[in-house]
């Protein structure tokens, strides 16, 4: 191979070193650039992983407080309803009963008619109940027992006075013998926790019967006999008085919307 040959050989040579030079180097130059594009992936990938737990932490605080703000909507409109539903129970058992006798049809009509609210009282007490908290349920136990009571009592002396109305509307046609039942009927309240008992004596049965002939022959229904001369039973001492029953309940629903710490979870 003369000169010549030898030169151009070696040329090539170099050539193809070169070549292969440059493919080495962009091969480490092209994994130098994948390692870099994948380290600025994965830093991506956990910034937007850290935005999306802060945006996420941030949708659930709210939600957590929307679904607060809701949950003591509905418990303000049930305490409200349910303070209501005594106010209107007592205030017509008030008014219904609170002023001159009545006859003692108009007064049991009125009695029948207080059912509704008395219901009405008691499913919104159960409202307030299932939404607690145990302090504001509590207090609205009390208050509907306080209630419940309250009226009860306005009842009793309802009926109490339209059957003393009822035994005096006969004094003009049976003068002698209302007198006579006006006599007899403190005696027999005095007895009347014996009736039945193996404490009645023979004279207190004779005393009702004699009553009993009265009451028939001045045609006055002899139920109304119980209800002149039954004694009233006391209030019992663990009652909460009506009054005092609204204040703690308004006190506990108060504190259960507007509480002093951070709420409950």
């Amino acid at each position: 191979m003369d000169l010549e040959g030898i030169g151009a050989l070696a040329a090539a040579a170099v050539a193809a070193v070169g070549i292969l030079t440059t493919l080495v180097l962009g091969r480490w130059q092209l994994r130098g650039a994948l390692r870099g594009a994948e380290e600025a992936a994965r830093a991506g990938l956990a910034q937007a992983d850290a935005s999306y737990r802060a945006a996420l932490d941030a949708v659930r605080a709210q939600g957590r407080n929307d679904h607060l703000q809701w949950r003591r909507g509905v418990q303000r409109d049930a305490y409200a309803a349910f303070l209501q539903s005594v106010l209107s129970y007592t205030d017509t058992a008030s008014n219904n009963f609170g002023g001159g006798i009545s006859r003692l049809e108009e007064t049991r009509e009125r009695i029948t008619a207080l059912k509704a609210l008395e219901t009405d009282m008691s499913h919104r007490a159960w409202v307030v109940r299932l939404e607690g908290p145990d302090g504001v349920a509590d207090a609205a136990i009390t208050l509907q027992l306080s209630a419940s009571l309250l009226v009860l009592v306005h009842q009793q002396h309802a009926l109490r006075r339209a059957a003393m109305f009822e035994v005096n509307d006969r004094a003009l046609a049976h003068p002698h013998e209302v007198a006579r039942i006006w006599e007899l009927v403190p005696v027999a309240q005095g007895f009347w926790h014996t009736i039945g008992t193996p404490g009645m004596e023979d004279s207190s049965t004779d005393v009702l019967q004699e009553l009993r002939d009265l009451f028939s022959t001045c045609e006055i229904s002899g139920g109304l006999l119980a209800t002149l001369c039954q004694p009233h039973e006391p209030v019992p001492e663990n009652v909460t008085p009506y009054d005092d029953a609204i204040k703690d309940f308004i006190r506990a629903a108060s504190e259960a919307l507007h509480p002093a710490g951070p709420p409950a979870p």
